[in-house]
């Protein structure tokens, strides 16, 4: 049956599997227009409309393709629509009649960072996964790098430019984790190096990026700069989840741990191998653990995993936990002191 649902916090690539359908299904070629007859769009209608969308039945004019916005069916909000019992029995049974020739595309965007999903006990869930397929679309962390270069690494191929893996690191590093962004940053890029397709780290280095802030704190704190630490994660904290900063630092500190730990005997070129990182970060890594003990990065560590437990117990507030986390040794000796 042609009835899917579509939800998450990756809005890119969600909206790509919309198009990828219309083309399909409508046989768009090359930019054509679509006619309001065959695409229609409906933004949590009210029952007796969603109830007419599932019932349409296409005649002269081909296939229909309906993306209805349903998030308030399918997701607890303060606003979400409420169904008695008969009028759940007649969504369900409409989903199992859709006709062949309408594609139903129910969708439930959420925000980055929100820890909203679909209800999979509810009742027109499970008829939707009966009658036609549910997938979700997940936004990428800025610590999942290794995620994210096969995808960017398509992108830069189908906008027909050419980069290195070093050089689509530092694109992910200076724009972050978005796809919507890394698209919007290799448009850019296009036009800056017309009529040549070749991206180099100088023009990488040229572009914008507030995302790149987070990989800052890493840094920061390898050179003890705590306060400035603190004040970037205090900015972040107004506009993500404090897990986030919290696996970042966390995935970002176990390499460098290994890192250090493997540089007394092995190359770059192997601790890349071992850990799965590109050789050209192992290098820059490198260069900033020479200043660091291997004890004050096992410190680090166990502070954030502390951090986490007291912000996830309720005894400190965030920002607290982070303050403490990076000064707790320093905080010690001056005890010592007194």
């Amino acid at each position: 049956m042609p009835v899917y649902l579509f939800w998450g916090d990756e809005d890119f690539t969600l909206e790509k599997e919309i198009n990828n359908i219309k083309e399909e299904v409508l046989k768009i070629r090359d930019g054509g227009e679509i006619s309001p007859l065959n695409y229609r769009c409906l933004d949590n209608p009210d029952f007796k409309t969603l109830i007419d969308a599932l019932c349409t039945q296409p005649m002269m004019f081909g296939d229909v393709v309906y993306k209805i916005r349903a998030d308030k069916y399918f997701l607890e909000t303060t606003k979400k629509i409420k169904l008695d019992d008969k009028q759940t029995d007649e969504i369900i049974k409409a989903l199992g009649l859709v006709s062949e020739r309408v594609h139903v595309i129910l969708t439930c965007p959420i925000d980055k960072g929100d820890r909203k999903k679909p209800d999979s006990r509810k009742k027109i869930y499970k008829a939707v996964q009966k009658a036609g397929s549910i997938k979700e679309f997940t936004a990428f962390k800025a610590y999942e790098e290794y995620k994210i270069l096969p995808v960017l690494k398509q992108m830069v191929q189908k906008a027909g430019l050419k980069a290195d893996s070093t050089v689509l690191t530092m694109i992910i590093r200076q724009i972050g984790p978005s796809l919507r962004d890394l698209n919007t940053a290799l448009d850019k890029i296009k036009l800056i190096i017309h009529p040549d397709n070749n991206i180099t780290a100088e023009v990488v280095e040229k572009l914008g990026g507030e995302s790149q802030n987070i990989f800052l704190i890493s840094d920061l704190i390898l050179e003890k700069k705590f306060d400035k630490a603190l004040f970037e994660i205090s900015n972040i904290l107004n506009k993500s989840h404090y897990l986030e900063i919290l696996a970042f630092l966390q995935s970002s500190f176990s390499k460098l741990l290994i890192t250090k730990v493997y540089s007394k005997t092995a190359s770059s070129f192997d601790i890349a191998r071992k850990t799965g990182q590109n050789e050209y970060i192992v290098k820059k890594s490198l260069e900033k653990l020479r200043a660091i003990s291997t004890d004050e990065l096992i410190r680090i560590k166990q502070n954030l995993t502390q951090a986490e437990y007291e912000i996830k117990s309720g005894i400190k507030e965030p920002l607290l936990a982070f303050e403490c986390a990076l000064l707790q040794k320093e905080q010690n000796k001056e005890t010592q002191i007194l």
